[in-house]
């Protein structure tokens, strides 16, 4: 079996059974993304976290426009002889029925799993969404973080950054570490322990969560589920959404640590508040926010003391998607259509026959035969 093949039971496929295309192709387009995805992450591997999170960015935006990209940009298209693939595929014996018959009856054993795949996906955006509503709930019952030294601190660092959209600060009992999220008026919610936190520690957390306020991480996090949420059966999925948290905690924590001016402080803090999290987990940030980042690889960045330049500005996310379309476009184009060219049966050629006689000269039909051209 070669390529040829596979093209044409896929392109089968789609023709008598769009479904099973449509996630077949999905879960090989993403795969080649994501392979790409972490080809340009070796490449770039001395680059600043800020960086590689925008590349990581790109490819979940890819991811979520992939399929958008399915149904509105053309298919590219070439033709090729249809019993050259069936030869190819199992020899004289098989017929183009035969071949059609053979996909068909693998679609059809494979159609409970498609259906299978479709419940997952809406399980786990459920999920998200349930993430969604606790969070909100969660902020509605929160109250305000009075704390005269966060106040100040966050003003503070807003005119360092030069960040002037509101920001609220807010205190709960229902988490155990800072949890930013919002679209235009963001909220910070502290847990009930940010009562006792040193002046330090507090501008240091406002700091790294600022970070993410700045680079609009939490649209960027809802992005990266709802991809993970579409590609779950596909493990390298898994794995760069985990590279994308550490890569994004990795770029707050140089925001905070340009602010602060002390590696080795902020460093001892996230041990503490690793700790405190640890032994009192949130109910509300791991249903939005996923896994936690590695917590090894963040201390190890922070200890090297390089802080290889940020990028914290939100207008970040529009060009970032704007080239994951202009890439996946034409890549989403790849859904091939090949149009059947049945070779010609040699039978329905007629080969005329042409009958030659010898006359003698001075026969009788020797005289005949000159004399019509006479």
């Amino acid at each position: 079996m070669t390529a040829l093949t596979v093209l044409a039971a896929l392109n089968l496929l789609e023709q008598h059974h769009g479904l099973l295309f449509f996630l077949i192709d999905m879960s090989l387009k993403s795969t080649l993304l994501l392979c790409a995805t972490f080809a340009l992450q070796f490449l770039i591997r001395y680059s600043s976290p800020s960086t590689k999170s925008i590349v990581w960015m790109m490819a979940f935006a890819g991811l979520i426009l992939l399929p958008v990209f399915h149904q509105i940009v053309p298919s590219i298209s070439f033709s090729y002889f249809y019993q050259a693939v069936i030869d190819d595929f199992g020899g004289s014996v098989y017929s183009s029925a035969a071949f059609a018959a053979q996909v068909d009856g693998i679609a059809n054993k494979l159609l409970g799993v498609a259906l299978a795949y479709l419940l997952v996906c809406g399980l786990l955006s459920c999920y998200l969404l349930s993430g969604l509503i606790r969070v909100i709930a969660l902020t509605r019952h929160a109250r305000p973080f009075k704390n005269e030294i966060a106040q100040q601190a966050l003003r503070e660092l807003k005119q360092v950054n030069g960040f002037e959209r509101p920001i609220e600060l807010l205190v709960s009992s229902r988490v155990s570490s800072p949890l930013t999220w919002g679209l235009w008026r963001h909220k910070i919610v502290f847990p009930l322990a940010a009562n006792g936190w040193n002046a330090g520690l507090l501008q240091q957390s406002i700091s790294h969560e600022l970070g993410h306020v700045q680079r609009g991480d939490w649209i960027l996090q809802i992005i990266a589920r709802v991809a993970v949420g579409l590609y779950w059966i596909n493990p390298i999925v898994w794995l760069a959404h985990r590279n994308l948290l550490i890569e994004t905690e990795k770029a707050c924590d140089d925001v905070a640590v340009e602010n602060s001016g002390s590696p080795l402080s902020y460093a001892e803090n996230l041990l503490r508040l690793a700790n405190e999290y640890s032994s009192q987990r949130s109910l509300c940030a791991p249903a939005l926010l996923g896994i936690q980042s590695s917590l090894t690889q963040r201390i190890r960045h922070i200890l090297k003391q390089e802080v290889n330049g940020r990028s914290s500005d939100t207008s970040n996310i529009l060009p970032s998607l704007f080239c994951a379309a202009l890439i996946v476009a034409p890549f989403s184009a790849l859904s091939i259509q090949l149009t059947q060219i049945e070779l010609p049966n040699e039978a329905s050629y007629e080969i005329p026959v042409i009958e030659v006689s010898f006359f003698l000269n001075g026969s009788k039909e020797h005289q005949t035969l000159m004399a019509e051209f006479r």
